[in-house]
C-alpha cells in the first residue's frame, strides 16, 4: 500500500493499518508563533525531504493537565496548525471527503482525540477522513481590534477556513475527491459551520450540523467586555502561555447554559451578522444540511450536580433565563413539567430544547423553505450511565465507530455496536452525495429519530414549536 502522499509543499510518509492509512500531524499553516501569535494563519514552508507523518502534532493551548498530556502521549504548544488524514489509499481514486471540527466550547478539544479516529469510518465509507487543530480559548477569540489589528479577530474560524482551502488544494494528493468536500461539526463545531453558511463560505459542498447551540455566537458588546477583563488579567503585552491560560480560568462562562466566553463574535469581518439572522433573512449557499441533535443534550453536564441544587426558583431562573422576557418563566416550567416530572429533568430538557434543538430548528427551517436539501435527525440512543439519556457527544462514539473510547457515552455491546452501524451508514450516503431519508421541508417536516427503533416521522415534538417562537427576537 502507498504510505507516501505528495503534496504541493512537499512529500509526507503515513502509517498503514491494514486497509487505511493516516497520515499525523500534517501542518497545513506556519506556526502561529512569535509576530504570528495574533496574525491570520500564514502557508507553512515547504520541505524538500519525505517528511514523517506517523505522530499527531501538538494540541492547542487549553486546560489540560500534564498527567492526563502523558498519558496520552500528546503535547502541547501554540504551534498547533496541523491536521490528521485517513484515506484507504494515496492514489489517484477521487473519493468523497470528510472533513471533522470538534467541539469544546472553542477552548477544548484536538482533532487527535481517540473518539475522532477516522480509521472506522474511512474504511466503512470508502472516504477519506480529515480531523484538525486549530487555535483555541483566547489565540481563538479575543476580540481586541485597537491592540493587535483588525485581522486578528475569529482568529479560530479563520484557522478552520484556512485549512479548508488546504483540503480542497491538497486532498487529491490523499486520495480525495476536492470537488465533493462534506464539512462536519459537533456543538462548537457546528457553530462554526453556521457562521460559514452564514458568511456566504463556498470551500464545501455539504454539511453536517450535530448538536450545535447556535445561538452562541457573541455580539460584538458581550465579545468586548471579555476582552476587557481578560486584558486586565493579562497584565502583560505579549503572556505567556500559562498566562493566557491562567486568564482564561478567571472568565466566568455565565449562567446555564454557560455564555460562551470564547465563542466566535460578530465583528464586522469573519462575521457581519448572527448565523440566525442570516438564515432568516436571506440565502446561504444551496448545499445540501444534514442536522440534528440528542434528546437529552444537557443531562451529562447536570448529571455533575446534586438534586437538591434543583429547586423550584433555581429552576424558574434557568427558564427565565433561556426563554427570555417574552414568555413567562412560570409556564414554561409548568408545561415542561407536564412532560418531564422531577425539577432536575425538567431542567435539563429546556436547556436542551432553548440551547440546542431550537436554534437547529430555525437554521435549517429557512435553509429548506428556500428549496435547499435539508435531512433532520434527533438521536434517541440513550448512554448506559444512569440518568445520562441520549446526551451530548453521544452522536461521536455513533458516527466515528469507536465505542470502546467512551463506552459511557453510548455503550459498547452488541446493541450499541449495531447502533453505530446505522448512524455510520446514513451519515456516509450522505457524504457520498445522497439523500439517506425525506427531506426535511419546514416546521412540522420529516425527521428521521435515531434509537432503539429507528425510523422517519412528522410533527416530531411540534407543540414544542409554539414555546420555541420568540426566543430569538433579535435573531429575527
Amino acid at each position: 500500500m502507498t504510505t507516501v502522499a505528495r503534496t504541493s509543499f512537499g512529500a509526507l510518509r503515513g502509517e498503514a493499518l491494514d486497509d487505511v492509512v493516516v497520515f499525523r500531524g500534517v501542518p497545513y499553516a506556519a506556526s502561529p508563533t512569535g509576530e504570528r501569535r495574533w496574525r491570520p494563519a500564514q502557508p507553512v514552508s515547504t520541505w524538500t525531504d519525505v517528511r514523517d507523518a506517523t505522530a499527531f502534532g501538538s494540541i492547542p493551548p487549553q486546560d489540560i493537565s500534564p498527567e492526563r498530556l502523558a498519558k496520552r502521549g500528546l503535547t502541547m504548544s501554540e504551534d498547533c496548525l496541523t491536521l490528521n488524514v485517513w484515506t484507504p489509499a494515496a492514489d489517484d481514486t477521487r473519493r468523497p471527503v470528510l472533513v471533522f471540527l470538534h467541539g469544546g466550547g472553542q477552548a477544548q478539544g484536538h482533532g487527535s482525540a481517540p473518539l475522532l479516529d477516522g480509521a472506522r469510518l474511512a474504511r466503512r465509507g470508502g472516504i477519506v477522513v480529515v480531523t484538525m487543530n486549530f487555535r483555541l480559548g483566547v489565540l481563538g477569540s479575543l476580540y481586541a481590534p485597537d491592540w493587535h489589528g483588525a485581522d486578528s479577530t475569529n482568529l479560530t474560524v479563520r484557522d478552520q477556513q484556512y485549512a479548508l482551502q488546504w483540503v480542497r488544494d491538497e486532498i487529491g494528493a490523499f486520495g480525495g475527491d476536492p470537488s465533493a468536500v462534506t464539512v462536519a461539526g459537533q456543538s462548537s463545531g457546528a457553530i462554526a459551520i453556521s457562521v460559514m453558511l452564514a458568511g456566504g463560505c463556498g470551500l464545501f459542498d455539504r454539511a453536517i450540523l450535530q448538536s450545535g447551540g447556535l445561538e452562541r455566537v457573541r455580539s460584538t458588546e458581550a465579545a468586548v467586555a471579555v476582552a476587557a477583563r481578560l486584558r486586565a488579567l493579562m497584565r502583560d503585552d505579549e503572556p505567556g502561555v500559562d498566562e493566557i491560560l491562567a486568564a482564561q480560568r478567571g472568565i466566568d462562562p455565565g449562567f446555564v447554559p454557560p455564555q460562551g466566553p470564547f465563542h466566535p463574535c460578530i465583528d464586522g469581518d469573519v462575521i457581519a451578522e448572527h448565523p440566525l439572522v442570516v438564515a432568516r433573512t436571506r440565502s446561504m449557499p444551496a448545499i445540501p444540511i444534514l442536522a440534528g441533535t440528542t434528546r437529552d443534550e444537557w443531562r451529562i453536564f447536570d448529571a455533575a450536580f446534586d438534586d437538591g441544587v434543583f429547586t423550584e426558583q433555581y429552576v424558574r431562573d434557568r427558564a427565565q433565563a433561556l426563554a427570555g422576557d417574552r414568555h413567562d418563566p412560570d409556564a414554561v416550567v409548568d408545561r415542561y413539567r407536564a412532560d418531564h416530572g422531577p425539577l432536575r429533568d425538567v431542567a435539563s430538557a429546556m436547556v436542551t430544547d432553548y440551547h440546542f434543538t431550537a436554534p437547529t430548528e430555525q437554521f435549517v427551517r429557512a435553509h429548506a423553505e428556500r428549496g435547499n436539501a435539508v435531512l433532520r435527525y434527533e438521536l434517541q440512543w440513550p448512554s448506559p450511565r444512569a440518568g445520562f439519556g441520549a446526551c451530548h457527544d453521544s452522536c461521536l462514539a455513533l458516527v466515528f465507530g469507536n465505542l470502546d473510547a467512551a463506552p459511557a457515552l453510548a455503550g459498547n455491546d452488541e446493541a450499541a455496536r449495531h447502533m453505530s452501524d446505522v448512524v455510520q451508514s446514513l451519515w456516509v450516503d450522505f457524504i457520498r452525495g445522497g439523500e439517506p431519508w425525506v427531506r426535511y421541508d419546514g416546521s412540522g417536516g420529516s425527521t428521521m429519530l435515531l434509537g432503539r427503533e429507528s425510523g422517519v416521522t412528522r410533527d416530531h415534538r411540534s407543540e414544542q414549536l409554539a414555546i420555541w417562537e420568540g426566543r430569538y427576537p433579535a435573531y429575527g
